[in-house]
């Protein structure tokens, strides 16, 4: 459990940090409003993900991290779509957010899943 709890911490901060830089990059209010839509989203991505491997990695933790990945890499094709077709978000700062969020956690996956 103090796996998970490190990995939610981390992840939080890592995806905080990297929000708060975007924010710099992309200044509208639009922009802002796309970067927390949008890390909202990925952190819930990132947690059933961690939550997903934990529970497999006993049978192959390579298997374990792949399936994350996997899910990871479908929340960004998903909300790519909706984010251009349903919630008319501006796509730029939602995308480049959306993959830096994705990307950022996934560095420290593999040390917390060893726990």
């Amino acid at each position: 459990m103090k796996a998970f709890g490190g990995f939610v911490l981390a992840a939080a901060g890592l995806i905080g940090a990297s929000m708060g830089a975007l924010m710099l990059l992309f200044p509208s209010a639009a922009d802002h409003e796309a970067l927390e839509l949008t890390a909202v989203v990925a952190f819930a991505v990132h947690v059933a993900a961690f939550a997903a491997a934990r529970m497999l990695r006993r049978g192959n933790l390579w298997v374990a991290w792949g399936v994350g990945s996997v899910l990871r890499l479908g929340a960004l094709v998903v909300y790519a779509a909706l984010v251009v077709k349903v919630l008319a978000l501006p796509p730029a700062p939602a995308l480049i957010g959306c993959a830096t969020f994705l990307f950022l956690p996934t560095l420290i996956e593999p040390l917390l899943l060893l726990k």
